[in-house]
């Protein structure tokens, strides 16, 4: 038996509550358009429409009521006169001739069988509002009657039992029709579309600045500068594009002070490194324990300098250009290969990218040089995707363990315990390469690789 929880449901009842949740979310999610203009659209389509729907069903519905049962009077009105005047003069010559004429001028046909009942029961008419109509009209003239409406619904008899004999008449369905109903009806759908293509195009010139917007937003995320972006449009639009630019500002001002503060850091720590080692290789320390291994400290802390200023050179300001990937990747590999590193090449196709091009040449060098550093061999793979453009780099070497994946990515960590730099860097590569690839748009994984070792994919936006 299922116990109840904290909220006082049952678990079943939990369960199966957030599977409707989820069930009804996903309808929402497929139905739902997801763009803000269809959104818009549907705004003013749906209150629309359900005006257009009451006023049909509401006013149509009596309009239509009140014209069929008025031009059913009056048809009925036509064949009681000429029921009346065939009755009124039985013997007279000219009273064929007369229904002739009637029936050409009321747009009918009128015969007469004399002597003839309707036989009863009568068959069942149609339920149809025009039948409805002229059942109604009919009862008025207290006759017999019987309606047949045809299947091709071009006619209606009406069969009327009058005092001499049978009145057949065959009345034209066009006659029950009124085409100003037709016309209004075009009337308010034409209107209806003018208005929706009116206000689609009004919508679509307020959401254009919130697309330029967005893809200025884009831009600066992917390390571009968008520099024909302006605000424009509604007050809110405005608002926002004033403070993306503002954003972009403080961001742009927070970068190039961080990045000076670093550089002049690094360059005050390499002056009193260099007079440390200056004065310790001018002095006479034969017999003095320690100095060669504090010279090879400061050797340590200068290597270690030079790459924190390899890493401040990422933040600098490179303008963005557009380069061939292929031919970056080629001229990589083709340094590695003249200084021995074994590594297999394949591209498919061409693809431009807008990057800053000394810096992803940095950022790709520094994982290239880790698989030749640690691999015997390695694979690099390139193509486009939809919407950005991967690079994979497989080697045959130990690899890194998943629980060290995320942290090689931070400045200043290594695998090496000994924190040795003749065995591997200063810890910067990886962070290097992650910073600038982020800066760009694009993202870096790591991942298992076929040939045993690290797999890093690289992913670039176009």
């Amino acid at each position: 038996k299922a116990q109840p929880s904290e909220t006082g449901k049952t678990t079943e009842e939990e369960f199966f509550g957030k599977k409707i949740k989820r069930f009804l979310k996903g309808i929402k999610f497929r139905i739902f358009p997801k763009s803000l203009l269809l959104r818009f659209f549907l705004i003013l389509f749906f209150p629309l429409m359900l005006l257009q729907v009451v006023m049909s069903a509401f006013f149509f519905d009596n309009h239509w009521d009140t014209i069929s049962r008025r031009l059913a009077s009056s048809i009925v009105g036509e064949i009681e006169t000429a029921v009346q005047v065939y009755e009124r003069y039985p013997n007279n010559a000219e009273t064929g001739f007369l229904l002739k004429q009637l029936s050409l001028h009321l747009q009918m046909e009128i015969s007469f069988e004399p002597g003839e009942k309707l036989q009863y029961p009568l068959p069942k008419s149609k339920n149809s509002m025009m039948v409805s109509a002229l059942r109604r009209s009919l009862n008025n003239t207290r006759m017999p009657y019987w309606i047949d409406e045809f299947e091709d619904g071009k006619y209606v008899q009406i069969s009327i039992e009058a005092k001499k004999g049978v009145f057949t008449v065959r009345v034209p369905s066009k006659r029950f029709f009124s085409s100003t109903i037709y016309v209004f009806l075009l009337w308010m759908i034409g209107s209806s579309l003018l208005l929706f293509i009116i206000a689609f195009v009004f919508m679509k010139n307020q959401i254009r600045p919130m697309s330029r917007l967005s893809k200025a937003a884009s831009e600066f995320g992917m390390g571009r500068e968008a520099k024909d972006f302006k605000p424009e449009g509604a007050l809110e639009v405005r608002q926002a594009g004033e403070a993306f630019l503002d954003m972009r500002n403080r961001i742009q001002r927070y970068l190039n002070e961080r990045t000076r503060m670093l550089a002049g850091i690094s360059h005050d720590l390499r002056t009193p490194l260099t007079r440390m080692k200056l004065q310790l290789s001018m002095m006479e320390y034969d017999g003095i324990q320690g100095i060669d291994e504090l010279l090879s400290d400061i050797d340590e802390m200068e290597h270690m300098i030079e790459g924190y200023l390899s890493f401040t050179k990422g933040e600098g300001r490179e303008s963005t250009v557009s380069i061939e990937a292929g031919e970056l990747l080629k001229d990589l590999v083709q340094k590695l290969r003249r200084n021995g590193q074994v590594i297999d090449l394949h591209i498919e196709g061409k693809q431009f990218l807008c990057v800053r091009p000394r810096e992803i040449t940095r950022a790709i060098m520094n994982i290239l040089t880790n698989a030749g550093r640690y691999a015997k061999t390695a694979s690099v793979r390139a193509g486009a995707r939809i919407g950005y453009y991967e690079i994979i780099v497989d080697d045959d070497g130990p690899g890194i363990s998943k629980d060290d994946r995320e942290a090689v990515f931070r400045a200043f960590y290594r695998l090496d315990d000994s924190r040795n730099t003749k065995t591997g860097g200063v810890g910067l590569g990886l962070t290097i390469a992650r910073d600038t690839i982020f800066s760009h748009g694009g993202d870096i994984l790591l991942e298992d690789s076929p040939l045993g070792g690290l797999r890093v994919r690289i992913r670039i936006p176009f």
